[in-house]
């Protein structure tokens, strides 16, 4: 296994181009959807840029200040050759800040997410985290997550081998809403042509042959232990929310394009445990 990708990272190895059908019929260009955006890793880079733009700028304040979305987008899709798409890209935009995003399950009902809703202070846009591995090996790292995420299905194996040395990662999206914190990540995958395409069943799917499941706990992991160093208080099943992996292209689907998971506290820990050094685990363990 290869250390955690950043976002640009896996969207350049993840999107494939496809040629389009053109009997098929597809949604006008300013419907607000991106089903006829281009495909490829040109494309997703530029999807990711776009909204770490918008997050540095402030989602509340662009929400705000629709006029400065357009020209922004506008003066970014011109210099790609991308006039025709500024419609639907500025629709698509728009739509996304006030879009309600549906979060994991939890003890309590908890409002959806909306990002024209977060104050600056509540989140923060590519977070880098880094930590080590101890001679990890990946096919109990692979055992762990398979055994606690997406109900268990089966799902193409890792390679075995020992992980070793220091793993680094960027988190598109770190949020706090309602005392607890979330991952996003923005997935540019196309699916299909239409709305339909971006079930959860679809989603969920897409996690699993891409083991995105993988990626977000390694995400989570990276987030469980920085609110631990830094929360006093800090608790798993209280702070710990999940991860949203918000594939754009289906945002007007019912499932909002959103693939949510809450994975147990037994993994988190579990997880935590594996990456620790072996005299470090061992100690712990030791104490009454």
């Amino acid at each position: 296994m290869e250390e955690p990708e950043t976002a640009l990272e896996a969207t350049a190895r993840e999107m494939r181009d496809e040629p389009q059908d053109p009997t098929q019929t597809m949604p006008p260009p300013g419907d607000g959807s991106l089903h006829r955006f281009p495909r490829g890793p040109a494309a997703g880079t530029f999807l990711h840029g776009l909204l770490e733009w918008a997050g540095q700028e402030g989602f509340v304040r662009l929400a705000a200040e629709p006029e400065r979305l357009d020209e922004t987008l506008a003066r970014r899709a011109n210099l790609r050759g991308w006039r025709e798409r500024i419609p639907a890209l500025q629709a698509w935009l728009r739509g996304l800040l006030t879009s309600e995003l549906p979060l994991p399950q939890a003890e309590e009902p908890i409002a959806p997410l909306r990002l024209d809703r977060l104050a600056n202070t509540r989140y923060q846009v590519e977070l880098e985290f880094w930590f080590a591995a101890h001679q990890v090996d990946t096919a109990r790292l692979d055992a762990l997550v398979s055994a606690h995420t997406l109900g268990g299905v089966a799902r193409p194996a890792l390679e075995r081998e020992r992980l070793s040395g220091m793993l680094k990662g960027f988190i598109d999206l770190v949020v706090e809403h309602e005392g607890r914190f979330y991952v996003l990540d923005w997935k540019s995958n196309h699916l299909g042509r239409d709305d339909e395409a971006y079930s959860e069943a679809a989603l969920a799917e897409a996690v699993r042959e891409k083991r995105y499941d993988l990626q977000y706990c390694l995400y989570l992991l990276a987030l469980h232990r920085l609110l631990r160093s830094r929360l006093p208080d800090y608790d798993i099943d209280r702070h710990l929310g999940g991860a949203l992996y918000v594939f754009l292209r289906g945002q007007h689907a019912p499932s909002r394009g959103v693939h949510r998971e809450r994975p147990p506290r037994e993994l988190i820990e579990a997880l935590d445990a594996l990456f620790r050094a072996p005299e470090t685990a061992t100690a712990i363990e030791a104490q009454p």
